[in-house]
């Protein structure tokens, strides 16, 4: 009697590893950090592990891949109910000056005004913005992060700069 032919499952290790740059690259153009990356691909391939016969690569990279928004979206909630720790320590340069309500309110609205006028971006133009003036990337990393040319990310950074200074210029009246 012949044996019966049993399914055909995908070796987890043998397609996680080729993905594994793939899934970094895909979290550091979400959050800009290559340990968060790092981090974040990591626990997509532990989980994928734990799910570990496929019948085809093409699932599996699905599967993958549906992990690694998945990861992506647990992320945003956990920041959403977790809050940041700030230590205020006495030795914390500006805390022991005293400020007033009127200048705690103004700096509100400021922050306000420039968090609208970031939004109003394009999204590609926004993540450029922020990795250069928040991650301080350099933008030749940056052109190389994103698949694009140096002088394009200078076109988005120029486009966000003349944004936020028009936007500014309006003392919060409006658009």
């Amino acid at each position: 009697m012949p044996p019966q032919a049993t399914p055909r499952c995908v070796d987890a290790a043998a397609l996680i590893v080729p993905l594994r740059p793939a899934l970094i690259a895909f979290f550091l153009r979400r959050c800009g950090d290559p340990a968060e990356a790092e981090d974040l691909a990591q626990d997509v391939i532990l989980r994928a592990l734990t799910h570990s016969q496929w019948a085809s690569a093409e699932q599996a990279r699905s599967y993958i891949f549906r992990i690694a928004i998945n990861c992506w979206r647990d992320r945003g909630r956990r920041k959403l109910t977790h809050g940041t720790v700030v230590d205020c320590s006495e030795q914390t340069p500006g805390l022991a000056e005293e400020k007033s309500p009127e200048r705690v309110l103004s700096g509100r609205q400021e922050l306000e005004r420039i968090v609208s006028a970031l939004r109003e971006l394009g999204q590609r133009t926004r993540e450029i913005f922020v990795l250069y003036r928040l991650e301080n990337m350099k933008q030749a990393d940056i052109a190389q992060l994103m698949g694009i040319s140096v002088s394009a990310v200078g076109q988005h950074l120029a486009r966000a700069l003349a944004h936020l200074a028009r936007r500014m210029d309006n003392d919060g009246s409006g658009r």
